[in-house]
């Protein structure tokens, strides 16, 4: 089956989804135009995707509200993670479990997925996250700052979903 695209305007900007019925593969962080976000999935997707603007429409929903400063404590959608390795998995997997306003260092995250001396590896998996929001890899920081995002808008991105969420100034302190 082709995985399927959307692309929908939020308060941010254009955000995209790939994936299949309850199934999501990839989400796009919001970019000021839709044109950049169906090349940033063609990137991704080699152009094999078909559009479909009904794509998850419930997720679609939440993405929205989530960008207008509602709290979403659960996606309404099943992570397709498998073009992940094991170890990239079970760091996705640990992340999503990061509650709202709330935060992890990176060594936090390696000792839970069993990687005591790992939260570089652990910055790694991260940096392959396709599905942010949904997998909150900005909710991972540094033990002495915010350490890296690597999304479009880079570290003012990841302060800005911090600062959304209300994490961002109990970080600083």
């Amino acid at each position: 089956m082709r995985p399927e695209f959307c692309f929908f305007e939020t308060d941010w900007g254009f955000v995209g989804l790939v994936g299949n019925n309850h199934r999501v593969s990839s989400l796009i962080l919001p970019l000021p135009e839709p044109t950049l976000v169906i090349q940033s999935i063609n990137r991704a997707w080699g152009g094999k995707q078909i559009e479909n603007p009904r794509l998850l429409p419930r997720l679609q929903e939440q993405v929205k509200a989530y960008f207008a400063g509602r709290r979403i404590e659960q996606w309404d959608c099943e992570p397709d993670l498998a073009g992940c390795s094991d170890f990239t998995r079970r760091v996705l997997l640990a992340a999503a479990l990061i509650p709202y306003g709330t935060v992890q260092t990176y060594g936090m995250l390696a000792r839970e997925v069993g990687c005591n001396r790992g939260a570089r590896a652990v910055g790694q998996a991260l940096k392959k996250n396709p599905l942010p929001l949904i997998i909150p890899c900005h909710r991972v920081v540094a033990a002495g700052g915010l350490g890296g995002f690597t999304a479009p808008g880079s570290l003012q991105t990841k302060k800005a979903l911090l600062q959304l969420e209300g994490s961002l100034n109990r970080l600083q302190q």
